[in-house]
């Protein structure tokens, strides 16, 4: 009966590293990008599909060509703006020490201009 001794060994582990202080923000920055991919899904996929069978002409192929690009590229930009935004925020809370309203509003502006500077029909909607 080793497995389950195995088990409980590897998930105490995996759990005592994850609570450690050092990893905090880079697993916040990976859980808010995942969260962001995640998210961006769940919100495009159901507009794209209704709008596109609603508004678009051509084969079935192609609509479902579009919804899928649509909800890929806004799950992308938004798992992407998260990354970026939470990862200059830990840098500049890393560099000065604290975190201050400054950090959040450049971050997000350069995080904004980097993800959603390219005019697209996704970017336009967001």
């Amino acid at each position: 009966m080793a497995g389950p001794d195995l088990m409980n060994t590897l998930l105490y582990t995996v759990n005592h590293l994850l609570q450690q202080e050092k990893y905090k923000a880079a697993l916040a920055v990976l859980k808010g990008f995942r969260n962001g991919a995640v998210y961006g899904a769940k919100i495009r996929a159901p507009h794209a599909l209704v709008m596109t069978f609603l508004f678009r002409s051509g084969s079935l192929k192609d609509k479902l060509r579009a919804v899928l690009k649509a909800t890929y590229t806004h799950s992308r930009n938004l798992a992407c703006f998260v990354f970026t935004y939470k990862g200059l925020q830990a840098l500049q809370e890393k560099c000065q020490g604290k975190s201050l309203q400054s950090h959040t509003f450049l971050a997000a502006c350069v995080g904004g201009w980097l993800v959603f500077g390219d005019n697209n029909n996704i970017n336009s909607q967001v």
